[in-house]
């Protein structure tokens, strides 16, 4: 059973109300617990549908589908090599097909149904309104359309059932201080939804008009430390655009967004569409606001119906109460992916730790993090810079920093913006990335 989280009565939001969808996130816990169980239960019994759990969930002494902590749990691999058999559609019911990223491993492929289609817009309705979104208000949409990426898709088909107005401007905009200002000029205080990292080209762009935006909603990359206080790239955006940095966290395979507001603490759960879990490296609960893996079992999904999803995400689930009034946890800020802890000469950290900081050298235009392996307990790394000024004082500040944050010197290689961009297209030709890990798979 779903524990209660709260004792206390929440109070009512100071938050925009005019979403439907995303009033069950103010109800009671009791309340919104017990409707979890029924859609789990649900859930529960169309995964059995799928060729991918067959015999693998049964039923209790009592004749019930058995409990969350009982059913199996869903690696990437799994899905990997099930290919169609985690299917529980036929091909003539899919709408859509969207594909992962690719970020650790080869894109995973997923059918969208009629249904799954208007649960995503749901959960994005959702996700657009905690962030401040109402009808009548506009919604830039600074990411890719294309390339079977859902999360164009999914944005839109949010804003559209909110009654937003949407403009499809696509990443470029975001890269391009000039144009972001002559677009945002054209709407009231618009939201731009992008990858924060993008928007770093606009920082050095001073001498452009910054932008009047409602929002930034950032997506991929975190924006909060595990503290939850501002990251140094949401810092720099904040003050550069006057505007709030606002996180969102979703994956394609679970089509599951947690999504913060300016009161919240954290990202917020929908439990209509989601029950999640943190579990530790040997698949138990940590304790609460403790941090591991999340694992995410998506409700109401008709085409690929997960059951308890391994993510790779490290995180930590917040439970007490949240100043903006809703009473669901919250998910914290993705502090590093299991597949991508690094090891230097003892020193245990993840990729993230190291694009934070860099990310806050304002001098720094682009960068590239590459993993190779040293020997078995210690991997090399080489960090590939390019500066929007080059100058030996600054190159020797970031090789005394680089020291000091991975307590051992570090190969650093300084090179132009568009070389590292070559670079990141190489890590994932689909989306730019800031980690190439080129260490073998790990047994």
């Amino acid at each position: 059973m779903i524990r209660k989280l709260f004792r206390r009565k929440p109070r009512r939001s100071t938050v925009v109300p005019g979403c439907p969808d995303g009033a069950c996130l103010f109800w009671p816990p009791s309340r919104w617990q017990a409707l979890q169980q029924r859609l789990l239960a649900r859930h529960i019994a169309h995964a059995r549908r799928s060729p991918l759990y067959a015999g693998r969930i049964h039923r209790d002494g009592n004749g019930g589908l058995t409990s969350l902590a009982a059913l199996p749990t869903t690696s990437r691999e799994e899905l990997m090599q099930a290919g169609q058999r985690a299917y529980a559609c036929k091909h003539e019911d899919v709408r859509e097909w969207v594909t992962t990223s690719g970020t650790t491993g080869k894109p995973l492929r997923v059918p969208l149904t009629a249904a799954d289609l208007k649960r995503l817009a749901i959960n994005e309705a959702v996700a657009l309104n905690i962030a401040g979104i109402n009808a009548g208000d506009t919604l830039l949409i600074a990411v890719a359309f294309d390339r079977m990426f859902v999360a164009g898709l999914a944005y839109w088909l949010g804003a559209q059932r909110l009654g937003a107005g949407c403009v499809r401007a696509g990443p470029f905009y975001a890269t391009d201080a000039s144009a972001l200002a002559a677009l945002a000029a054209d709407y009231r205080r618009p939201f731009l939804l992008t990858v924060p990292s993008l928007l770093a080209a606009s920082l050095a762009a001073s001498a452009t008009q910054t932008p009047a935006l409602a929002a930034i909603i950032s997506i991929a990359e975190p924006v909060r430390r595990a503290d939850l206080s501002p990251n140094a790239l949401a810092t720099r955006l904040g003050e550069h655009f006057h505007a709030p940095v606002l996180s969102t966290c979703a994956g394609t395979e679970t089509c599951t967004t947690f999504a913060e507001g300016p009161h919240c603490r954290g990202g917020h759960l929908n439990p209509r569409l989601a029950v999640v879990e943190i579990l530790d490296e040997t698949g138990r609960p940590v304790p609460d606001g403790g941090t591991g893996e999340v694992v995410v079992t998506p409700l109401g999904v008709e085409g690929m119906p997960l059951l308890r999803f391994h993510t790779g995400d490290l995180a930590a689930l917040n439970t007490e109460p949240c100043p903006c009034g809703r009473t669901t946890p919250r998910l914290g800020p993705v502090v590093g992916r299991m597949q991508q802890r690094l090891k230097v000469r003892g020193v245990s950290l993840f990729p993230g730790t190291i694009s934070e900081w860099l990310q806050g050298v304002a001098a720094v235009a682009e960068f590239l993090i590459v993993a190779e392996q040293d020997f078995d307990l210690s991997d090399r790394i080489t960090l590939h810079v390019a500066l929007h000024r080059s100058a030996e004082n600054i190159r020797h500040r970031i090789r005394q920093q680089a020291r000091t944050i991975l307590r051992s010197p570090v190969h650093i290689v300084f090179t132009s913006p568009q070389a590292v961009r070559d670079l990141q297209r190489q890590a994932n030709p689909r989306k730019p990335s800031r980690f190439l890990d080129l260490r073998p798979p790990r047994a």
